[in-house]
C-alpha cells in the first residue's frame, strides 16, 4: 500500500496531478485502467521526461552522475576481466539483479529510500530538497562511511565535523557534486568536484612544525583519521561478503597520484573482492586480478584533531609513532597470498 500525504496534494509537486509522473489514465476510475502503462518509479527510466520538464539542467548532468550510471562498477570489473560486461546482455541481467539496485535516481534521493534499502517513502512522497543523511545518504554508504562518521564504532568518536542537524553530508558535499560527476570520470577521485580537507582549512598549512614538514606528502587522514572498518571477499549469487569485517588503520603509497591527490602516503582500505567473487555470474576467475590493488585510496569520515597518531602527551612524539611503529604500515604480512602482487607498489617498507 502506498501512503501519500495529504500535504503533498497541495504541494509544488503535488499540484502537476500523478499522471504527469507516472502515466496512467487519470480519467479512469477503474483501477486495472487507469494504471495501463502506469509507471511506478518515473526518475528511475523517464528522468528526463519527468524530472527533466522542470529541472533540465540538473536531469541533463545526471546522466554523467557515477550515482548514475556507475561507471564506477563497469570500469573497476572491467580492469580486472579484461572486457566490458555492459556488452554481454547474459551478464547484464547479473549485473542489474544484484550490482544495478545500487544506482540512485532522482526520487531514490529526493522522494524515498533507496531501493537497495527496500525503499519507502521519507514523508508520505513529499519532496526534500535536501537528501536525509540518514534516510538517503548513510542508508547507502552506511556500514562504513555513516557508522565512521556518525561514531557508532566501538570506543571510536563520531568525525570531529559531526554536529547533528547543523553540519550533514551536505556540508561537505556539494548538489552539483552529487548530480554531475566529471565527463569521463570513472572513479569517484576522478571528480572536478572532489572534497579536500585543504578547501577549508588551506591556512593550516603552517599551523605547526609536522604541518610544515607534510603538508604536500601526507593526506590529512594519516594523522588525523581513527581506525576504520575493512572488508575482505565479496561474492555474487546472494553469498554477500564472506567473512568479518574489521577495523584496522593502514597507510600507503599514494595508489592514484594526481594534482588534486599530490600526497605521497595516504589512508587505504581493503575492499571486497577475490578472484572468484562473480563465480555464479560464470565467471570462475578474474585473469587481470592484480591490475588493480585490494588496499584502496581511502577518505575515513572519523577525523578527529586528536589520535593515536598526533597524541604527543606525556612527552610522545608523533614522529616516533609514525616513523618506528609497523602497524601502521600497510605491509606483506597484510597481504593474502593471492594479492601480493597486487599491492606490491603501494608498501612503503
Amino acid at each position: 500500500m502506498v501512503f501519500v500525504n495529504n500535504s503533498f496534494l497541495t504541494s509544488r509537486h503535488g499540484v502537476l496531478g500523478c499522471s504527469t509522473c507516472h502515466g496512467g489514465d487519470p480519467k479512469s476510475s477503474a483501477k486495472e485502467e487507469a494504471h495501463v502503462n502506469l509507471i511506478a518509479a518515473p526518475s528511475n527510466t523517464h528522468n528526463r521526461e519527468t524530472c527533466g520538464g522542470c529541472h533540465g539542467s540538473i536531469s541533463e548532468d545526471h546522466a554523467s552522475s557515477l550515482h548514475r550510471n556507475m561507471k564506477g562498477y563497469f570500469r573497476r570489473i572491467e580492469n580486472r576481466l579484461g572486457y566490458d560486461i555492459s556488452t554481454d546482455p547474459q551478464l547484464m541481467v547479473h549485473f542489474e539483479k544484484e550490482c544495478g539496485k545500487c544506482h540512485a535516481s532522482c526520487g531514490q534521493c529526493h522522494v524515498s529510500r533507496p531501493a537497495s534499502v527496500e525503499g519507502g517513502f521519507i514523508n508520505g512522497h513529499n519532496f526534500q530538497a535536501t537528501p536525509s543523511l540518514r534516510e538517503n545518504c548513510t542508508a547507502c554508504h552506511g556500514s562504513r562511511i555513516g557508522a565512521e562518521y556518525l561514531g557508532e564504532n566501538e570506543g571510536l568518536k563520531p568525525d570531529v565535523h559531526w554536529i547533528p542537524n547543523v553540519k550533514r553530508c551536505d556540508f561537505c558535499h556539494s548538489g552539483h557534486a552529487m548530480h554531475a560527476s566529471s565527463p569521463g570520470a570513472d572513479y569517484r577521485y576522478e571528480d572536478k568536484d572532489l572534497v579536500t580537507c585543504e578547501k577549508c582549512h588551506a591556512a593550516r598549512s603552517e599551523a605547526n612544525a609536522y604541518h610544515q614538514k607534510h603538508w604536500d606528502d601526507l593526506s590529512c587522514h594519516v594523522c588525523h583519521s581513527q581506525p576504520y572498518k575493512n572488508c575482505n571477499s565479496c561474492h555474487t549469487g546472494g553469498a554477500g561478503i564472506t567473512g568479518t569485517s574489521y577495523m584496522a588503520f593502514k597507510i600507503a603509497k599514494n595508489p592514484l597520484p594526481a594534482s588534486t591527490r599530490r600526497y605521497k602516503v595516504v589512508t587505504v582500505r581493503h575492499i571486497p573482492i577475490s578472484r572468484d567473487t562473480y563465480a555464479s555470474w560464470g565467471i570462475a576467475d578474474l585473469p587481470l586480478y592484480d591490475s588493480e590493488p585490494t588496499w584502496k585510496y581511502a577518505s575515513p569520515h572519523n577525523i578527529q584533531r586528536w589520535t593515536a597518531q598526533t597524541d604527543t602527551s606525556g612527552g610522545a612524539s608523533c614522529a616516533k609513532k609514525c616513523h618506528t611503529d609497523n602497524s601502521l604500515y600497510l605491509t606483506l604480512a597484510d597481504l593474502a597470498a593471492e594479492e601480493v602482487e597486487a599491492n606490491r607498489h603501494l608498501l612503503l617498507r
